[in-house]
Formats: C-alpha cells, structure tokens, sequence
C-alpha cells in the first residue's frame, strides 16, 4: 500500500458506490468534480479487488470494471494506504460484527471492503467518505432502524450489544457518509449536466433512477421529492 497526503475535502470511496457509477456510465463526473473541488477520489486495496480486479475475471461484470480501471489508470481514482490500516480495518470489522446478536450468535453486517473504507478515511484524516450501502450510514445515524430491518429480514428478535454500538459510533461518528446519488446532485449543481444542452434537470432524474437500479441505497420517495425541488 501507498502512503500519501490528500487535501482535507479528499473523499474515501466504497466499491458500491463506484460499481453503481461505472454501471451507469458516470464516472466522468468524478473527473469534472476532481478539478471543480480540487479533491482526490481513493480507494483501498481491498476497494480495488472488489470493483477492478475481481470483476474483471468475470465476463458479466468486466465492462464496468474496466472503465474503472481506465478512471485508475487516468488519475482520477487513486490507491492509498497505511502501515496500520489492517489492524485498524480489523477492528473495525470485530466492532460492528458484534453489535448485533441472534439466539447468543452475532449477525455479520460488514464486510472487508465497506470496513477497510472506514478505516482508511480515519488512516488519513478524513472524513468524506463515499458509500452507498446503507449499514455504515444506519449504524451511525439510526442503529434502531438497523435492528428493525435485520429481524425483519431473519424473522427472528434481535438483540443490540450497546458497548460494541457505542464504540462503533465514538470511531465512525467524525465520518461524514454520503451516496452515489447526493455525488451527481453536487455535479449538477457544478455544472456537469450542462452537456445536456437543455436536459438537465431529466437527465439528473434519469441518472437517479439509474443508480437506484444499480445498486444506490436511494428511495424513489427521495428521488421524487428532489425532482420536484428542481422544477419549483
């Protein structure tokens, strides 16, 4: 892993999110944002495996991933690390997995790569993270909201283990977590939808649906609601 600095409005990217971007055919809009905001995107290693290196064996998923690689190889997408990023990602995985406990055995919610993301925004001092899963986000911001969700997903009660939640919280809650969807809404407003010469506003709903579809934790409740903002 490489060491780098990044400026302060630098943003940690999950696999999701960028999946959900190279699938729509958006990633562009990184690169316009790159040189607006003057922020790096960055990945972890475990973030490359799962969005380039992986995909790319996989005839079904190669397209997107090759984009992505392309995004990496232009600069726009860079790899980062740090000496105790794995003793930091582990931790962080041990925490949240053991939040959430079924007949006395924890609920695995977190995988390598969403955990390795966190850990890396706090490895360099961040706190824009990009991720459009929706566990970091409602383990931060709506624990309640999580354990109503798991057991009616398992059907079965579920208890909350407060130490490892509070612990959770106290580590992540500097972390500003946002989705694919709040990324092209900034785009628009920088004018990166310009290029729909007249379009913009349908082109913006268009792309919000389109990463509904691919995967972007967004409701169509908050999509209508922000489509109607645009024509009021």
């Amino acid at each position: 892993m490489v060491e780098m600095s990044f400026q302060k409005n630098s943003i940690v990217c999950d696999s999701s999110s960028l999946i959900s971007l190279a699938d729509t055919c958006f990633l562009p809009a990184l690169a316009d944002l790159r040189r607006y905001l003057g922020a790096d995107f960055i990945i972890s290693e475990a973030v490359k495996y799962e969005c380039i290196d992986h995909p790319r064996k996989m005839k079904s998923h190669t397209l997107p991933a090759i984009r992505l690689q392309l995004a990496l190889n232009d600069g726009i997408i860079k790899v980062a690390g740090s000496q105790n990023l794995r003793r930091r990602t582990e931790d962080l995985l041990w925490i949240a997995n053991n939040i959430f406990f079924s007949h006395d055995q924890p609920v695995q919610i977190m995988h390598k790569g969403e955990g390795e993301t966190l850990a890396l925004a706090l490895e360099l001092g961040l706190t824009n993270v990009l991720i459009d899963e929706r566990t970091s986000r409602v383990l931060i911001e709506g624990p309640d909201v999580m354990c109503h969700h798991l057991e009616e997903e398992l059907h079965r009660s579920i208890r909350i283990n407060n130490k490892y939640l509070d612990r959770f919280q106290q580590m992540t809650g500097g972390l500003s977590l946002f989705r694919s969807s709040e990324l092209l809404i900034l785009a628009y407003e920088h004018g990166y939808f310009k290029k729909f010469k007249g379009l913009e506003k349908e082109a913006l709903e268009a792309a919000l649906y389109g990463i509904k579809f691919a995967g972007c934790s967004i409701s169509f409740e908050e999509i209508e609601e922000f489509t109607r903002s645009l024509k009021e």
